[in-house]
């Protein structure tokens, strides 16, 4: 068992300051990656709201905003773990694929996995789970808004089985999360359908 600061590359989010203005500039960007600092101002920013309990991002609702902020810019890569360090629930999310120019709010914090021996989807998962999230809780300061201090999410205990065996978990985990989604949809689905019934019946 290691430390996450043992494995991994804390970093901030973003350094906005103040409310996050969506863009009125029309959206000309084509997937791309690896944006220069010098010739891109506009970005897609994931904000505590984008994520769910899950740790699942909401890509298709997220902003473009213009990044006023003089520093370099930290732009999101494939195998980034993002972490609320604010909110109800500390969920952790993965970044499978990444297209467009993003970036983080301040709420969170990107980790990067220095150590080859842990898949960053592995660790995504685990920060998700019971143990992770009671350390959080136990650990957690305010009171209407909690949140993480950085040294307190450095410290947390990572367990590293094997490759094999944390391939067979996110396999399993994925899997999971495509029959909730099912589900959901199903469910979804026929809430309209019984909304409809009683439209006709009742009206």
């Amino acid at each position: 068992m290691k430390l996450l600061n043992d494995i991994a590359i804390i970093k901030a989010g973003h350094p906005f300051r103040g409310k996050i203005s969506e863009s009125k500039q029309p959206d000309n960007d084509q997937p791309e990656t690896n944006i220069p600092e010098s010739n891109k101002d506009q970005a897609y920013v994931i904000q505590i709201k984008d994520l769910d309990n899950d740790g699942a991002i909401k890509w298709d609702q997220l902003i473009r905003t213009s990044l006023t902020s003089k520093k370099s810019t930290n732009w999101l890569q494939k195998g980034d773990v993002i972490f609320a360090a604010r909110g109800l629930r500390n969920a952790a999310g993965y970044i499978d694929e990444i297209t467009n120019p993003t970036v983080c709010a301040p709420h969170y914090y990107v980790i990067q996995v220095t150590e080859q021996t842990i898949l960053p989807e592995f660790l995504a998962w685990q920060l998700n789970q019971e143990k992770a999230q009671r350390y959080f809780k136990n650990l957690a300061e305010g009171s209407s808004q909690v949140s993480i201090r950085k040294t307190l999410l450095e410290a947390v205990p990572i367990t590293i089985p094997s490759i094999e065996k944390q391939q067979a978990i996110i396999q399993l985990a994925n899997k999971v999360n495509e029959e909730r989604n099912m589900l959901q949809a199903l469910i979804t689905n026929r809430n309209k359908q019984m909304q409809g019934i009683a439209k006709q019946i009742l009206s």
